[in-house]
This record gives structure tokens, sequence and C-alpha cells, in this order.
């Protein structure tokens, strides 16, 4: 395998919808994935996600996701702590491995994302 530069605006990745209904809360929730590169020698991917409106729960028991924000806002709760975190365009963070969320999203959110899997 051959190693490559991948640009985003110029990568057509397929969307990925995801239609699990079970972690939904509330709202009518639309979330679409286009993962632009799947590594398989780190276990990693990367891409865009968006989500419409809506409460979800999203474990993150075997994976660690770094996030940067380009749209939208969410609420994100440690459903372990309790405590609650705002993040919105422009804000970059990270979910590490074993975190459990609920998420919030008043409007719609998009972001960029790089996810690792956890290798023990």
């Amino acid at each position: 395998m051959t190693a490559k530069l991948i640009h985003f605006g110029q990568n057509n990745a397929a969307v990925m919808p995801n239609t699990n209904r079970d972690d939904v809360i509330s709202g009518e929730v639309t979330r679409n994935a286009w993962v632009h590169c799947d590594d398989p020698k780190s276990s990693s991917r990367f891409g865009f996600w968006e989500c419409s409106a809506g409460v979800f729960t999203a474990s993150y028991a075997n994976i660690t996701e770094f996030c940067h924000v380009l749209e939208g806002e969410a609420h994100i709760k440690d459903l372990a702590t309790g405590e609650s975190f705002t993040v919105k365009a422009g804000d970059s963070f990270v979910l590490e491995a074993g975190l459990e969320t609920e998420w919030t999203i008043p409007t719609h959110i998009r972001k960029c994302f790089a996810i690792s899997d956890v290798r023990e």
C-alpha cells in the first residue's frame, strides 16, 4: 500500500448515515458521516460528521476522538460525573476512551473528526 496525501475537499467520500435509533432520547435526530480516510495501519478514521437537532447518548468505550466544530453547537454531558460542556464553531476537544456521554444538539452541528481505536 502506497502512502498518500488525502485532501478532504478533493476526495468524494460517500455519506454514511447513522440510522440507529436505540441511542436517541428525543427529536428526529439525523446523523451523517463522511469518512475520507480509514487507515488500517493506525486503526484511525478521519472525516466530517453532522447531526440535526435532538438528544442522544454516545459511548466512547473503545475509541478516542478528536473533534473540531465547524458549524453549530452541542451540549455534551459526561454521564459518569454529570458535568456538562458546550462546544461551538471554532472549538476543538477530545473525547477519551471510556467516556459515556449525552449530546444535546439545539439546531445543527458539523464537525471534523479523527477517531483512533483503543489498542490493548
